[in-house]
């Protein structure tokens, strides 16, 4: 078989992993962590910002204090905030720093992973392509020097993912025990991911089901014994942790537990976008007009019938920020979230049409082309005077907002047209359905991260093959997914354009 040919339903014998192009891949890896590792040394010394201070918070208590809080609010993992610790132990509060210096070392595993990916279903061309973009995406390389969670998870996640379709492949070759090793090893790495992010908790089964039906030409039994390998796998990895919540709490806890906090900010009145929400105050200063006046009312406004009210006694009246609060009278963290869980469910019953329009507008927040990296320049985050606030900060904003758009265009055309049937284009599937459905309670362009690196390998195979299938009902798909995307982001386009124009330096 052609070892440059795509994915057709049909797989590479594993010796044929010798001839991926190692050196341009090792090349380029580093190319990309030297790119990340320049851009930290230029925006230092870097302010927290929201969630970092909490990480932060929960690290500090942790190295002084020796034990793990829940944030009253969320619970998050503890993985984390423990490197953070550790760090912050060995080296200080340059143990910030080195945090980041350790995510821009592990960046190079996402990278890797992500020409892997190009070069197994598409070709040697392609891995190439999409190296180049991954090491110039500027909104997912801007993470290694946030103290976010998100490189340390990917380098988990991207690996799970790989080792998941290289078992797929053992497996349809007729290589039981590797298949089985890969597994293993891909639910071993799904469950270190699950102590950085409970993000992947539901992906896990979705993905065992995936493996299940594609087994069941070989028995039930052997269909069952594939789909439970890397669920088990999970399993023990985060069982230390799930037995110490249980002793804690009472509850059984895998990871964290944030749902009943994203269901009060998901499903509410208000509507609440962190790609922008926290530019208020950078919008005060500069006398600038909120951004949620500038948004399409017809998506963020509150219920039909809820009422206004004079929250200050000073004769102005405002909109209350919630149609219902959050649950403070129990002191019991995972049972607050249960609560507030049922609260945001009966008023998103209660007001279907609004629930309904709502949430096209976090559809619309998922796929802004706006990032963390533009919010941070809108904020005046960087050091004044240093090139990434200055004299670079135009050209790089604008890159940062090209590639996002870029690669949801050109990753749908890679999607539909050339990337062919078999197991990786069932693990792609599975994973861009679950951060879609996900993102249905709360999004923001955070919660496109996962995504990030496929669309990298997705428009890869454009790039490098254009379309390799032109049959109507890909046609039609693509079709209506550009349709659709267009659609999403004139709902937020007086809002990202606002953001855009702050981070590009426009305050007038």
């Amino acid at each position: 078989m052609n070892p440059s040919a795509p994915d057709a339903g049909h797989t590479r014998p594993a010796s044929l992993l010798a001839r991926a192009p190692w050196k341009a891949i090792a090349i380029i890896a580093l190319a990309g962590v030297a790119l990340r590792g320049i851009l930290l040394w230029l925006v230092l010394p870097l302010d927290i910002q929201s969630d970092e201070a909490n990480y932060l918070y929960l690290a500090l208590v942790k190295e002084r204090l020796g034990i793990y809080l829940d944030q009253h609010r969320y619970f998050w993992p503890p993985g984390y905030p423990w490197l953070l610790s550790k760090s912050i132990h060995a080296f200080g509060i340059d143990g910030l720093n080195v945090l980041r210096g350790l995510q821009v070392a592990l960046s190079s595993v996402i990278g890797v992973t992500t020409m892997l990916f190009a070069w197994r279903l598409f070709s040697r061309r392609a891995a190439i392509v999409a190296g180049v973009l991954w090491a110039v995406d500027l909104p997912l390389g801007a993470y290694t020097h946030f103290l976010w969670t998100e490189t340390i998870f990917l380098s988990l996640l991207l690996p799970a993912l790989w080792h998941f379709v290289r078992a797929m492949d053992r497996a349809d070759e007729g290589s039981d025990r590797e298949a089985t090793l890969r597994l293993l090893l891909s639910g071993v790495l799904f469950g270190l991911a699950l102590y950085i992010k409970e993000y992947v908790l539901f992906l896990v089964p979705l993905l065992a089901v995936v493996l299940a039906l594609r087994s069941r030409s070989e028995g039930l039994g052997e269909a069952l014994r594939r789909a439970s390998l890397p669920v088990l796998a999970v399993a023990v990895v985060t069982l230390p942790w799930t037995l110490r919540n249980h002793e804690v709490y009472g509850r059984t806890v895998i990871g964290g537990a944030t749902l009943g906090e994203n269901v009060y900010v998901g499903l509410n009145a208000r509507s609440m976008n962190f790609d922008v929400l926290p530019l208020r105050k950078r919008r005060a200063d500069l006398g600038l007009p909120q951004i949620d006046t500038l948004a399409r009312s017809w998506f963020t406004e509150i219920p039909a019938g809820w009422t206004p009210e004079d929250r200050d006694g000073n004769g102005e009246v405002e909109i209350r920020d919630a149609g219902w609060d959050r649950e403070f009278e129990s002191i019991h963290a995972i049972d607050r979230h249960s609560s507030q869980l049922r609260e945001g469910l009966a008023f998103a019953v209660e007001h279907p049409a609004w629930t309904l329009r709502t949430r096209l507008k976090k559809w619309s927040e998922l796929v802004t082309p706006l990032s963390f990296f533009t919010r941070h320049q809108a904020m005046a985050m960087y050091p004044e005077g240093s090139v990434v606030a200055g004299a670079m900060r135009g050209p790089l904003v604008l890159l940062a907002l090209a590639i996002s758009t870029l690669t949801m265009v050109l990753g749908a055309a890679g999607y539909f047209l050339t990337l062919q049937r078999g197991p990786g284009r069932a693990v792609f599937t599975v994973l861009i359905g679950y951060v879609v459905l996900t993102s249905l309670l709360v999004a923001m362009s955070r919660f496109r991260v996962p995504l990030e690196p496929i669309l990298v390998v997705l428009t890869a195979g454009w790039l490098a093959h254009g379309p390799r299938d032109r049959s109507r009902p890909r046609v039609i798909g693509l079709a209506a997914t550009l349709l659709v995307l267009v659609g999403l982001w004139w709902i937020s386009w007086p809002e990202t354009v606002a953001a855009a124009q702050m981070a590009l330096g426009v305050t007038q």
